[in-house]
């Protein structure tokens, strides 16, 4: 027992010499002083035809100063930072993602550009390496050589307004990389596409007040890729880059978007899984050959061949519409030999009662284009009428000329 007490003393006197507060790391800084300005490090290499560099000698003891102005954390920005001072702006290429962990906008930073590469790629001013032809990122792990955070990320300058947009060739190099904010500026495709494809990254042109244009660049793997594009006039900011002679402009994020109306964006309120449709709720009744189900490399949907006595009715499962605004039906058809609006019809039914010949069904008019073989996309806006909780399709095919093939059965929405 003494030994034990002796040792609970031990550990109480060195706890209670310990402060137990979890130590805070103090923020970096530099020691020294920049003695070249942004302006004339760009001075340094002048823009070329073609990808071109030059190199910074070893012992040159240049060293730059800016403050971030973008960041990586929506996925538009990727292995790069920019920083800009009042004379001018560069991209930094660097080998690492998650950047904004690292260098913060508004933060400040040194460069010692010894032994880094001044170039430029399609016209766009870099510093980097150089390797196989072309301009290449510092490694992550040799960062710490030559970029030198300072302090936490309280400065910045404010964006250059920008109310036209000259030609690229117009524009000087101590432009391009700068933070700018563009001012009566509206999207030509607002409303109407996201900013991104799913596949590849995608430009869409911005239409200034006084007619002059540039495009608006953004990554399909920005975590806002598929957002509608805003519509009507505001002010975008963003960083001024080029591409050969197109001058572009790369946003951080929506949040740079400032004035415009945000259009809501549609939901699917109904598909079909053609694999397991009959076991999620569509039935057929009627006489003749059955609606059966195809999934292959070249169709997924629904197919029927008549039959002589044909009269055979597909019921989709209840959609319920009660919350959703402008609801909107498509689907794609087909028949191989001609299409008939007396023989191959569609219905909607409000209010199904639990049995086809006692309820409302009210007629699409459908069209195709007679003795072709080609998919034909129907699509209407639903009446308001049908915005119910009770909500079914039909499909109804008499004696037809040939089969029927449907597929891509959508129902779209806001909802509220």
């Amino acid at each position: 027992m003494k030994k034990i007490t002796i040792i609970l003393i031990l550990i109480a006197a060195i706890l209670a010499g310990c402060d137990l507060k979890q130590d805070v790391a103090p923020m970096p800084t530099f020691v020294g002083e920049a003695n070249t300005t942004i302006a004339e490090l760009l001075a340094m290499h002048p823009i070329g035809s073609e990808d071109s560099y030059d190199s910074i000698p070893i012992g040159s003891n240049i060293i730059i100063c800016g403050y971030v102005t973008t960041s990586d954390e929506w996925g538009n920005n990727y292995k790069y930072i920019n920083i800009e001072d009042e004379t001018g702006a560069i991209q930094i290429k660097i080998n690492h993602t998650a950047l904004y962990k690292k260098y913060q906008i508004g933060e400040r930073i040194y460069v010692k550009c010894d032994g880094l590469v001044l170039g430029d790629y399609r016209k766009l001013p870099q510093l980097g390496l150089w390797a196989n032809g072309a301009m290449q990122p510092i490694p992550s792990f040799k960062t710490y050589l030559y970029l030198f955070p300072d302090g936490a990320p309280t400065g910045g300058f404010n964006p250059i307004d920008m109310t036209t947009v000259p030609a690229a060739n117009d524009i000087p190099s101590t432009m391009y990389n700068r933070k700018v904010r563009l001012l009566g500026a509206t999207f030509v495709e607002g409303g109407m596409a996201t900013f991104s494809d799913p596949g590849a990254a995608t430009s869409h042109d911005i239409k200034m007040s006084d007619g002059s244009t540039i495009t608006l660049r953004t990554s399909n793997y920005a975590t806002f890729a598929g957002k509608i594009l805003p519509v009507g006039t505001g002010e975008i900011t963003g960083i001024l880059t080029r591409y050969n002679n197109y001058v572009q402009l790369v946003i951080n994020s929506p949040d740079d978007l400032v004035g415009f109306t945000v259009p809501v964006e549609r939901q699917t309120i109904f598909s079909v899984d053609y694999n397991n449709a009959f076991n999620d709720g569509w039935f057929q009744t009627g006489t003749g050959n059955d609606w059966q189900t195809m999934v292959n490399n070249n169709f997924s949907g629904f197919v029927v061949n008549p039959a002589s006595d044909q009269d055979k009715y597909l019921i989709s499962p209840a959609v319920d519409l009660s919350d959703v605004s402008n609801p909107e039906l498509s689907f794609t058809h087909r028949a191989p030999q001609g299409f008939s609006p007396n023989t191959m019809m569609c219905f909607y039914t409000p209010n199904y009662t639990g049995d086809m010949s006692s309820s409302l069904w009210i007629p699409f008019d459908l069209s195709a284009a007679t003795g072709q073989t080609t998919s034909n996309n129907f699509s209407i806006e639903l009446p308001e009428g049908a915005q119910t909780a009770n909500f079914r399709l039909m499909f109804h095919i008499t004696t037809a000329p040939s089969s029927w093939y449907i597929s891509d059965i959508k129902i779209t929405g806001v909802v509220q």
